[in-house]
């Protein structure tokens, strides 16, 4: 007869790392966890996992074979820590700051908009780039700068483009609507097909999840109503979910409007992508909890017409108070019933900060991370967003938007080296050859090439 040794759970790392994730002494203290009957206490236990994860070297553990840390989207369980994560961005709106009226047709326009996006795959399966189609800031372009701005355009050898930019008090349990007339489409309309073949040129590229946007997050840029921003952004979700080539990429909503965010989940989508940390609406963290799917919050001061402001902008030292403000906002986020597994967090790279305060801030991700959020709220994934931002601009004299994608290929390496595990950006082509790099040397992580 064969005598065989049980193991314990003191002998089996993956039962006591997501305890020590989770179970936080000080939350003890504030009775944030608490046991319905106490005599039938397991905290002791708990405690003791926790005692004996931090005796064995605690973090030091994550990345030996058959331990990391995971996150559950589309029904996938992503790897974190392996490899980075490439969020592609997919606008649909007239008016962002790097790539406003890709995939929009107004009156009179649709056809050379569409003619305009096929050249653009074709150069872009050829390695040729082309430039941006919009300018830098301040005002949306009209319809007729939307029509020519590619053909206006500058080349910028060697760097192929890839598709697509950026990011009421409706009730979570809203119901979905289900068709959206005319009358709230306001002066566009999304050109569906083009946007499609965008996110397939991103998925072949190397893009893992596709952000789909309707309301353009540059600074002073207008606000939509939802419904205005339903119509542009629920026909594309839809679409992507319906494509064969894209059945299995997750797709993001990018909004701040609960509303949005639960009929875009009800057409398919996967995730919510909130630049504003659930600052702009009060149901957010509800309909996030109620929805159960990742939520990404992000760092966020002030407004769309304010947060370029001094009073948004200045800090005493960047990266601590970010990472201050991103693990209350996580609290109470947490707090209000999004599964701490189902957050991510992002430091907000281009929104409330100066170009001075962006650098310092993606220089110091770590410190923050180390410094200010202990616990779980420092082992939640981190998004990175630096694609094409107007710091990178400083930095290079790169005044156009999507001249930028060098510039935003290193700010994604200086991310991974940082401990990012997602990056969003706009020409996923370029970074994801950088990051293949940026991962064999910080990650250790080796993709299998013939010499």
């Amino acid at each position: 007869m064969c005598n065989m040794k049980r193991s314990s759970w003191q002998d089996r790392a993956f039962v006591k790392a997501p305890v020590a994730d989770l179970l936080l002494p000080e939350d003890i203290v504030r009775g944030w966890i608490r046991e319905s009957h106490p005599d039938g206490s397991v905290m002791e236990r708990l405690l003791q996992a926790v005692q004996h994860w931090e005796a064995e070297g605690g973090e030091q553990q994550i990345g030996q074979p058959g331990l990391c840390r995971v996150m559950p989207i589309h029904r996938q369980i992503w790897e974190l820590g392996h490899s980075t994560h490439i969020c592609g961005i997919l606008n649909v709106t007239p008016d962002s700051f790097s790539d406003g009226g890709k995939h929009v047709a107004t009156a009179g326009t649709a056809a050379p908009v569409q003619q305009t996006q096929q050249q653009e795959l074709q150069q872009q399966q050829q390695g040729v780039v082309t430039a941006a189609d919009d300018k830098q800031q301040q005002q949306p372009p009209s319809e007729q700068q939307q029509a020519a701005s590619s053909s206006n355009s500058t080349a910028q050898p060697g760097i192929p483009t890839a598709a697509a930019e950026q990011p009421g008090q409706p009730q979570p349990q809203s119901a979905p609507s289900t068709a959206y007339p005319a009358s709230v489409r306001g002066s566009i309309n999304v050109d569906v097909s083009a946007a499609v073949d965008s996110a397939r040129a991103m998925a072949r590229a190397g893009a893992q999840l596709i952000d789909v946007g309707g309301q353009s997050t540059r600074p002073g840029s207008a606000r939509l109503t939802v419904e205005q921003e339903l119509s542009r952004v629920i026909p594309v979700i839809r679409a992507l979910r319906e494509d064969s080539e894209l059945v299995h990429i997750p797709v993001s909503i990018d909004t701040f409007h609960s509303r949005v965010a639960a009929e875009a989940i009800a057409a398919g989508a996967d995730m919510i992508n909130d630049v504003t940390g659930g600052q702009q609406d009060p149901n957010m963290f509800p309909t996030a909890a109620l929805l159960g799917v990742p939520y990404c919050l992000m760092h966020f001061r002030g407004d769309l017409a304010t947060m370029t402001q001094a009073a948004n902008t200045t800090y005493s030292c960047v990266w601590g108070e970010v990472g201050d403000a991103l693990r209350q906002r996580a609290q109470q986020a947490v707090q209000a019933g999004v599964l701490p597994w189902n957050l991510i967090l992002d430091p907000g790279l281009g929104f409330s900060k100066t170009s001075e305060g962006n650098a310092q801030l993606l220089g110091n991700l770590q410190n923050m991370r180390r410094e200010m959020l202990r616990g779980v709220w420092g082992r939640m994934p981190l998004l990175v967003g630096p694609s094409r931002k107007r710091f990178i601009g400083k930095l290079t004299g790169r005044h156009v938007p999507a001249e930028r994608d060098l510039g935003t290929a290193a700010a994604c390496v200086a991310a991974v080296a940082q401990g990012a595990d997602i990056v969003r950006v706009h020409n996923v082509l370029v970074v994801a050859e950088a990051l293949r790099v940026a991962d064999g040397v910080f990650r250790g992580t080796w993709p299998i090439f013939d010499d």
